[in-house]
């Protein structure tokens, strides 16, 4: 209660997933990591403490930015070690041409850190193919 939450990705999750019948994990584990460096400036401080108290990063040297750019990265590396789908691609999308479509149904969510518009939802599954 009283946290901002940011749900976001789910919605564009659960477009992706009509259209290439992926779990919704699978589909989270493509998106996060480039959503993440869509918004991560409008949410700062929290993925400042995701990347100190999530993957035990040192502040040591780093801007903000850094750190919570080095979070990220920690999470993209960790999901290609667990051998979790990287691409849309490897979801079972095999028609490039249908990401404007998709992109244009998904939901937009309230309260997220950065209201995205369905063309920046449509950049971040081009960045995703």
């Amino acid at each position: 209660m009283g946290k901002k939450g940011d749900f976001q990705c789910h919605n564009m999750d659960h477009q992706l997933g009509a259209y290439a019948n992926c779990n919704h994990g699978q589909g989270l584990a493509v998106l996060h990591p480039i959503y993440y460096r869509y918004i991560y400036q409008e949410g700062l401080p929290k993925f400042v403490r995701f990347a100190e108290n999530v993957w035990g990063l040192s502040p040591d040297g780093k801007s903000e930015e850094q750190l919570a750019e080095a979070g990220i990265q920690a999470l993209a590396a960790f999901v290609r070690e667990l051998g979790l789908p990287t691409t849309l691609r490897e979801l079972g999308l095999r028609d490039k041409g249908q990401l404007r479509d998709i992109a244009n149904s998904c939901a937009i969510a309230a309260g997220s850190y950065k209201k995205l518009t369905h063309d920046e939802i449509f950049d971040i599954f081009n960045e995703a193919w």
